[in-house]
């Protein structure tokens, strides 16, 4: 009996060491099996070490060829196309018609302008020789005869007033009669009104004339500028009696024609556009402005143009303008550029490449994030943890300075010997757990 009990002790004893056995053993399969489980849900990251280097702006843009010298004309007065003989896009060489126009109503302007001309002469010279007997009536001996009408009065005057004086004192005396006197004194007031009246015309001669004179070398002045501006308006008009033939001013190429036959020619567009092929091109390129803002003049830059099979052509930056749809938001980029093998219109891409300085801390830009308090980086560290080493992150605060396409200066919060969280596939904070995507 007592040995039943103890065979029966040691085979429960046996069964306990095999449960445990397997209690633990499972535990141990669903910790490792839950740490595996686990990781799949933590987010998977790349890092990287901070490194020293140039940060290289770059700033692409499309474009095309252009003439450096665009040629057009325009009317001075509305005329009618009759006809045109190039289209958009053709090649043209100096002296080849381009378009005709009906000059009919500019000979009739240049025939009222001729008209016009002979009329001012015409009065010009009667203005002319009025201003002659002006000057003839203003002579120096005209004038010497006034004077001498003047200075006879006065002698008859002074006559007339001594009689006069001498016939009071006579009366006063009893020598004469008051008659006597009143014809004395009629004399002297008769002597005095043709003193007087022969002053008066001397004067109004020689200010009459002046004035006249005046007015007719002001008349003759306005005349003559009459005569200029109409002979001005005559050269004008005779140019553009040529232009009933209009004719291309160099070698090159139609970028644009205006009218068509049966319009109307007028002042507010030209006839025209031709690119000068023989002036040289350049490669205007459009850019983003943030990207332009580093640019200069004399930066080198290579264009790849289409249709020489994607060759790189070698270029200088020449201008920097505001692009005129996009004021605000791309900048036109003028690159100049070799003229071999192009006829101006071929479309291509700049591209410019700027280093804008070098730096002991560069990060990739996805490393780098923003918040309310400023800018940070993650970085990545690693712990002992029951099942191993366990990987987590730091929010890092960081200050920072230029950037390019790629990279991002670090000025302060971080050396080159972390490691940079600079991708994660899912968001982070400040003490996550995470895996390596590697």
């Amino acid at each position: 009996m007592k040995a039943l009990d103890e065979g029966a002790m040691i085979s429960r004893n046996r069964i306990t060491g095999k449960a445990t056995v397997i209690f633990l053993a499972v535990m141990l399969f669903l910790t490792f099996f839950s740490k595996t489980i686990n990781n799949f849900t933590l987010p998977k990251i790349t890092y990287e070490r901070p490194a020293n280097g140039a940060l290289i702006k770059e700033a692409t843009g499309t474009g095309n060829v252009q003439a450096k010298a665009v040629h057009d004309l325009y009317v001075r007065t509305s005329m009618k196309v009759t006809g045109v003989m190039v289209e958009v896009g053709d090649p043209v060489k100096q002296g080849q018609a381009l378009l005709t126009l009906d000059i009919t109503d500019i000979e009739n302007q240049l025939k009222d302008e001729q008209d016009k001309v002979a009329q001012r002469k015409l009065y010009l010279e009667k203005l002319k020789q009025a201003g002659e007997k002006l000057k003839e009536a203003n002579s120096p001996e005209n004038l010497l005869s006034l004077d001498k009408t003047v200075q006879t009065a006065q002698q008859n005057l002074d006559k007339a007033q001594r009689n006069y004086d001498s016939s009071k004192v006579l009366y006063e005396v009893g020598g004469i009669s008051a008659n006597a006197l009143a014809d004395a004194k009629m004399n002297l007031d008769s002597a005095e009104m043709d003193y007087e009246i022969a002053r008066n015309n001397r004067d109004k001669a020689a200010r009459d004339n002046s004035r006249e004179i005046e007015n007719n070398i002001r008349d003759i002045e306005s005349t003559k500028l009459d005569i200029a501006m109409a002979e001005r308006k005559i050269a004008e008009l005779t140019k553009e009696l040529n232009m009933k033939t209009v004719t291309a001013p160099c070698d090159g190429i139609v970028t644009d024609l205006y009218y068509s036959a049966g319009m109307t020619a007028n002042t507010a567009q030209p006839l025209y556009k031709i690119a000068d092929t023989g002036g040289g091109f350049q490669f205007v390129a459009t850019v983003n402005i943030t990207a332009a803002e580093y640019l200069e003049l004399g930066d080198p830059a290579e264009i790849s143009i289409s249709a020489l099979n994607g060759r790189a052509i070698q270029g200088k930056v020449n201008q920097i303008k505001d692009n005129p749809q996009q004021i605000g938001v791309k900048k036109d980029v003028i690159i100049e550029i070799p003229t071999d093998g192009l006829v101006g219109g071929e479309v291509g891409t700049a591209n410019i490449k700027k280093n804008i300085g070098s730096y002991n801390v560069l990060v990739s830009n996805s490393a780098v994030g923003q918040d309310g308090s400023g800018y940070f980086v993650y970085v990545l560290k690693d712990r002992k943890g029951p099942l191993g080493n366990e990987f987590y992150v730091e929010k890092v605060s960081v200050s920072t300075g230029d950037s390019d396409n790629l990279k991002t200066a670090v000025l302060s919060g971080i050396s080159t010997n972390d490691k940079v969280v600079s991708d994660s596939d899912k968001p982070l904070s400040d003490g996550s757990r995470v895996m390596l995507a590697n």
